[in-house]
């Protein structure tokens, strides 16, 4: 009678304990529901791991500046080479400037101290000279394959529509790899090409200067023009900054990996001819002294189309 009872116990035992295990394996393999971290709640997560290296040059010019005309030469040769690299244009003081307040804010960050200037990812000075002040196509090549090398830890993906007189974005930002640096910035331009408006002065047609480019084959073009170029089309002209001058900074939460960040914008572009705007965003990091410390990566796209994560 005993040995029965014990041996009912034992049953009893055996069952509870699988129903036990299968309780806890359905509860460990159910994840959380939406792919959400169970760590940090709400927090969107499913980002892909790898994602493609975008190249982001921001130049600094103006339809006043004489030396100028050069850069966009240089920087249209460069993204021909490499169809990653993305271009951006702030004008000073011309018909085109965004404004000193935001415009000085962002000159600030990245140390302009002239027109024109170039900043490569933010970080890097970019332009036609090399070391002995003599014009090099390498040296400009050089520096942007550089950068184009980089493993990038993270992506963007940009959605736009246009409605009316509305450019609907959503940025977000995916972390292919935890992003270990104190502040994460997060910039956003709508830009804007086929602009003509003010002449574009161009010091390289003054006789005191042309002969030394006269025989170049890229700046050589330019001292056959007119000293005040009418009819000068400007391209890849920043209308708005979406963002903070400083950028938006990312939360914390969102730097882990796998971690996806979503931002949405709207702005009125009647102003604009729709078809020849587009979007550019990047992510930038600081440290807490807001010293720069990289540029991780950008993304562009037409106004009215979209670009998922690459």
């Amino acid at each position: 009678m005993q040995s029965k009872f014990i041996r009912c116990l034992s049953g009893i035992s055996v069952v509870l304990s699988i129903m036990l295990i299968t309780a806890c394996s359905k509860k460990d393999n159910s994840g959380t529901p939406g792919g959400g971290d169970p760590v940090n709640p709400g927090i969107e997560t499913g980002a892909p791991e790898k994602y493609t290296k975008k190249v982001l040059i921001e130049e600094f010019t103006g339809a006043w500046c004489g030396w100028c005309p050069r850069m966009p030469i240089l920087l249209e040769k460069l993204h021909a080479k490499y169809p990653n690299v993305i271009i951006s244009a702030f004008h000073a003081s011309d018909t085109f400037d965004i404004g000193r307040d935001v415009r000085s804010v962002i000159e600030e960050k990245m140390g302009v101290q002239g027109y024109p200037t170039s900043k490569l990812e933010r970080l890097k000075d970019l332009d036609w000279y090399d070391a002995s002040n003599n014009i090099s196509f390498a040296q400009a090549d050089a520096l942007v394959s550089t950068f184009a090398k980089k493993t990038a830890v993270l992506g963007l993906s940009i959605t736009s529509t246009v409605a009316g007189n509305n450019l609907n974005i959503t940025v977000k930002v995916g972390m292919g790899q935890p992003l270990n640096v104190t502040k994460a910035k997060l910039m956003v331009y709508v830009l804007e090409g086929g602009l003509t408006g003010p002449a574009q002065n161009n010091y390289y047609s003054l006789d005191q200067v042309k002969n030394d480019y006269m025989n170049d084959p890229d700046l050589g073009p330019l001292t056959k023009l007119a000293h005040s170029i009418t009819g000068y089309t400007y391209n890849h002209v920043v209308r708005k900054v979406l963002t903070d001058a400083k950028g938006d900074e990312i939360p914390a939460a969102y730097k882990i990996k796998g971690a996806v960040y979503t931002k949405d914008f709207t702005l009125d572009i009647s102003k604009y001819k729709a078809a020849n705007c587009s979007v550019i965003a990047l992510v930038y990091g600081q440290d807490d002294e807001g010293k720069l410390i990289d540029t991780y990566n950008s993304q562009v796209v037409i106004a009215g189309q979209s670009q998922k994560f690459d």
